[in-house]
């Protein structure tokens, strides 16, 4: 590959975020930068724009191949997410791009069918996407983790922590200094580089609190864990006797349903309204909206507060967020 410049994110968490703050920094340095993200729409990211990566089947582990092979000859530099799901394909992704430098953006537990229960067999089943001899950027937190500097040691793994960037959002300020720290590992120019990512728009289902009709509904459906859902809640300031809680479910994310019920029954939620599909049996209180209709869906939400959260954009929640951004909302 002609690029000079190969970087590769992978993680449990955040990996779309990521790709596209270093893209947008490799942009900001004059870098003919080209990235590839997975999340809400699988998308390319261009020098000049970005385009859908139309799919006439579901998505495909060979996809990233494919990608990387259309790339034009004078691109200076690639940016690619890691698609891999089963822990025996992680290290497909680093075997077709040959990363200069990986970037780990956290373990938290996800996908617990594939990767097991706990961060450390996320880590462990995340270990094959690090090639043995590579630089990967991490979190300062789990550089600082046993079980990261023993994996650091068997692999021969040269680890860059990366703090957080103050006066950013959580979730922003975790992302953008992983992004900073592999950017500067590419030597790139540090005040460029920050620059450009803080004039990165947010993406399409990047959170933010919407209104609706007389409610207000914190749109952190992309927060697909425990962890990240409590941050970006925390940082509404609401309290929690005031806020419902909107999960939009997945009948293939049965595990994930089951991470979540344990944290929905363990606060004093108002009230807990689940969407998408039918769920499990479950072991708290709560009402399962039936229906895809969307003004229906605003009206019940009218005039309160909620927390939207589970599933990135199954179903529902881009539509209904759309809706609203538009003013097409009928109450």
């Amino acid at each position: 590959m002609p690029a000079a410049i190969r970087v590769a994110v992978t993680g449990s968490r955040g990996k779309s975020g990521v790709v596209r703050l270093i893209h947008a920094a490799l942009r900001g340095c004059g870098r003919r930068a080209y990235g590839r993200i997975t999340g809400v729409v699988p998308r390319e990211l261009g020098p000049d724009s970005e385009r859908p990566i139309l799919r006439p089947g579901g998505a495909n582990i060979s996809e990233m191949k494919w990608w990387l092979r259309s790339l034009p000859a004078d691109a200076e530099a690639v940016v690619l997410e890691n698609s891999a799901v089963s822990p025996e394909l992680q290290g497909l992704c680093a075997l077709w791009l040959k990363p200069a430098v990986t970037v780990l953006t956290n373990i938290r537990p996800d996908h617990e069918a594939f990767w097991g229960p706990g961060e450390l067999d996320v880590l462990r089943a995340l270990s094959r996407a690090l090639p043995r001899g590579g630089v990967v950027a991490v979190p300062a937190e789990l550089a600082e983790n046993p079980a990261m500097r023993l994996l650091a040691e068997e692999k021969n793994l040269a680890v860059l922590p990366a703090q957080k960037i103050p006066g950013l959002p959580p979730h922003l300020s975790a992302n953008m200094g992983l992004a900073l720290v592999a950017c500067r590992f590419c030597g790139l120019d540090e005040g460029r580089c920050l620059e450009s990512m803080k004039r990165l728009p947010p993406d399409l289902a990047d959170f933010r609190v919407l209104g609706v009709g007389g409610g207000e509904l914190a749109f952190a459906f992309s927060a697909n864990d425990v962890v990240t859902t409590e941050e970006l809640f925390r940082s509404t300031g609401w309290r929690r006797e005031d806020t419902g809680v909107l999960f939009n479910h997945r009948s293939d994310r049965v595990d994930r349903f089951r991470c979540f019920e344990g944290w929905m029954r363990a606060h004093p939620w108002r009230e807990v309204l689940i969407i998408g599909d039918r769920p499990p049996r479950a072991r708290l209180r709560c009402d399962f909206w039936r229906g895809g209709d969307v003004n229906a869906l605003a009206r019940r939400l009218d005039g309160a507060r909620w927390l939207g959260c589970g599933n990135t954009v199954y179903g529902l929640p881009l539509v209904l967020k759309l809706t609203c951004e538009e003013g097409g909302l009928r109450l």
